[in-house]
C-alpha cells in the first residue's frame, strides 16, 4: 500500500486515483503520454516512496519509467472494495485489455467460492516474469490472471508449503481455475472425465507421487504439481458430491487463514467436514500411483432380479456406480434403496467403497427393479474414477470403445494415450 502518494504522484493522477473505487470502470492513473517529474510523478529530482504490506511472508514491487498506470475495482462479497491496479508497458496494451475485469472476477468468485480476499488491494504489473505471484501482487498477462489471482488464496493466506506439496498450491489452484472459468463463461462446470484420465498415466514410472517432495518432481513435475489435484478432486466429487467438495474446502480455507497446514491438516479437516472416513482415499491419491481398472464381467437376469459381476483388477478401491437403462416399455420399475431414477427409464446404483475391502477381486452387484428388462449397464458412467481401461465398462460392450481407448492422449504427460472414452451424462 502507497503510504506517500501526496509526496510522489501528480494532483492529477491523486485525482483520478480518488474514484478508483466509484465503478467497475477501467480507470487511466497515469497515461502512456504523461511521462517525467510533473507529468507522470511529483516534481523533485528524488523521490521517496513509501510502501508498507501487512500480514505477508514475501513481497515484490516493479518499477519502471514507461509503465501505464490503470485502476479498476473488484466487490469483495461482505460488501468490502478493493482497488485492482494495473501495471503495463504502452506496447503492450493489448495483453492486458482485459487484465482488469478478469482480475475483478477472479476476486469476486474465489472469495465466494472459498473465504473473502484478505488483503486491501491487489496490483498486476507487466514484469520479467509471464506468471508469478506474491500477496497483493501478480506478475502476468491476462491468460494467467485467472490463475495468479488464485495464488492470493494459496499459498498467500493459506500459507502451504508450495515447494514440497505443490499440489496444495498449483494443484488446487488449477481445480478452482475450472470453476471459475465457467462461472466467467456463464455455465456449469463439469468436472466429470476428469478423474477417469488419471488411470492413462497411472503406473508412469517417472511420475512421482503427490507427497513427493515436489523440489524433486523430476520429468513429470508439472503433472504432479499442477495436473493430478484436479482429478484427484473429480474423483473426491464423485462420491461426496462436488457441491460438497467445495462446501469442505471453504471451510478448511477458514480454518487455516494465515496458517501453515499440512496434506495431513488437509485430510483430517476433509474427513470431519465430509463426515466421512477417507482414509483410503488420501492413501491412494497421496502416497501412491496407482489406479481403478474397473470391468463388467457378466450380466444375468432370472426373473425380477438381475446380477451384475464387477471385477477389479487395479490396486486402488472405488464406490460401484452403475448406470441402468431399462427398456422404454415394460412393466413397473420397482424402487431400490441405493438407486436415484434420473428419468423414466434410467436409474444410477451406488454401492460403497467398502465392498472391495474383504479382499475380493469380484462383486455381485443385485439389481432388483423387478421384470422390466434392462438394455443396458456402465460402471463409472460420470468418469470420475481412474479407470485403465474403460473399453469393458459398458455390457453390452461396445465395439467403438477399444478403438477409443487407444486414441489420442488427453494428459500429456504420461505414455499411455488413450483417450478414453465417457458413457454417462453430466452429474446432476
Amino acid at each position: 500500500m502507497l503510504r506517500n502518494s501526496e509526496e510522489v504522484l501528480t494532483a492529477r493522477a491523486r485525482e483520478r486515483l480518488s474514484h478508483a473505487l466509484d465503478s467497475d470502470s477501467v480507470r487511466t492513473v497515469v497515461g502512456a503520454d504523461e511521462r517525467g517529474p510533473g507529468r507522470s510523478t511529483a516534481t523533485g529530482d528524488r523521490l521517496r516512496w513509501h510502501f508498507v504490506a501487512d500480514t505477508v511472508g514475501d513481497f515484490a514491487w516493479a518499477t519502471s519509467n514507461q509503465y501505464v498506470w490503470d485502476v479498476t475495482r473488484s466487490t469483495i462479497p461482505g460488501g468490502s472494495r478493493v482497488p485492482v491496479n494495473i501495471l503495463y508497458l504502452p506496447g503492450n496494451t493489448e495483453r492486458y485489455a482485459q487484465a482488469g475485469p478478469v482480475v475483478r472476477h477472479a476476486l469476486e468468485f474465489y472469495s465466494q467460492l472459498w473465504m473473502p480476499y484478505g488483503f486491501p488491494q491487489l496490483t498486476i504489473v507487466d514484469g520479467p516474469e509471464a506468471g508469478m505471484e506474491y500477496p497483493m501482487f501478480i506478475m502476468s498477462g491476462v491468460g494467467a490472471a485467472d490463475h495468479e489471482t488464485g495464488h492470493e488464496w494459496w499459498p498467500m493466506m493459506v500459507g502451504t508449503n508450495e515447494t514440497w506439496y505443490g499440489f496444495m498450491d498449483e494443484g488446487f489452484n488449477q481445480y478452482m481455475n475450472i470453476l471459475s472459468r465457467a462461472d466467467r463463461q456463464g455455465r456449469a462446470p463439469n468436472l466429470d472425465v476428469l478423474g477417469q484420465r488419471y488411470g492413462r498415466t497411472s503406473g508412469d514410472e517417472r511420475e512421482g507421487t503427490l507427497m513427493w517432495n515436489a523440489n524433486y518432481g523430476g520429468p513429470m513435475y508439472s503433472f504432479q504439481a499442477y495436473s493430478k489435484a484436479p482429478l484427484m478432486l473429480s474423483m473426491l466429487g464423485g462420491i461426496v458430491g462436488d457441491t460438497a467438495v467445495w462446501h469442505a474446502m471453504s471451510g478448511y480455507a477458514k480454518a487455516w487463514r494465515f496458517k501453515h497446514p499440512s496434506p495431513w491438516d488437509y485430510a483430517f479437516f476433509m474427513d470431519n467436514a465430509l463426515g466421512r472416513d477417507l482414509g483410503w482415499f488420501w492413501y491412494y491419491w497421496l502416497f501412491t500411483t496407482e489406479s481403478v481398472d474397473y470391468s463388467i464381467q457378466n450380466v444375468t437376469t432370472s426373473g425380477g432380479q438381475t446380477a451384475v459381476i464387477v471385477r477389479q483388477d487395479g490396486q486402488m478401491p472405488s464406490p460401484v456406480v452403475l448406470k441402468v437403462r431399462f427398456a422404454p416399455r415394460g412393466p413397473a420399475i420397482r424402487p431400490m434403496a441405493n438407486a436415484k431414477m434420473v428419468d423414466s427409464v434410467t436409474a444410477i446404483v451406488t454401492y460403497p467403497v467398502d465392498v472391495w475391502f474383504g479382499g475380493s477381486r469380484t462383486f455381485r452387484a443385485d439389481l432388483m427393479f423387478g421384470p422390466r428388462e434392462i438394455e443396458q449397464v456402465i460402471i463409472d458412467p460420470f468418469c470420475r474414477f481412474p479407470d485403465r481401461d474403460v473399453s469393458d465398462n459398458m455390457w453390452p460392450r461396445d465395439p467403438a470403445a477399444a478403438e477409443a481407448q487407444r486414441g489420442p492422449g488427453m494428459m500429456g504427460g504420461g505414455p499411455r494415450g488413450g483417450g478414453g472414452v465417457c458413457y454417462g451424462t453430466s452429474a446432476p
